[in-house]
């Protein structure tokens, strides 16, 4: 979302956008797990082809590509929590 598409909105609309990119953001961190503990699991066993260099390169760029998801939706929220507590403090009911 567009910081001009959630600027305007109320701030219950910003609150239930909060929790729906909390959650994204809890699926993603579960991903980023995931792909961690298979790729020990196929490092542990030892790469013994390119078959298994393959999928622990795969699992490695899945998981970075997941914890760089969860950082970015989590720089996002900041910026959407300042606006919420500014809005508050504006208008005393913080």
């Amino acid at each position: 979302m567009r910081q001009t598409d959630w600027q305007h909105s109320t701030d219950e609309e910003l609150e239930r956008l909060l929790i729906e990119r909390w959650v994204s953001r809890g699926l993603l961190v579960g991903v980023l797990a995931i792909a961690a503990i298979l790729a020990t699991y196929v490092a542990a066993r030892g790469l013994t082809g390119r078959t298994d260099l393959l999928t622990f390169v795969a699992l490695l760029a899945l998981g970075a590509a997941a914890a760089g998801a969860a950082f970015s939706m989590r720089l996002h929220d900041l910026k959407i929590h300042r606006e919420l507590r500014r809005r508050r403090a504006r208008s005393g009911s913080g």
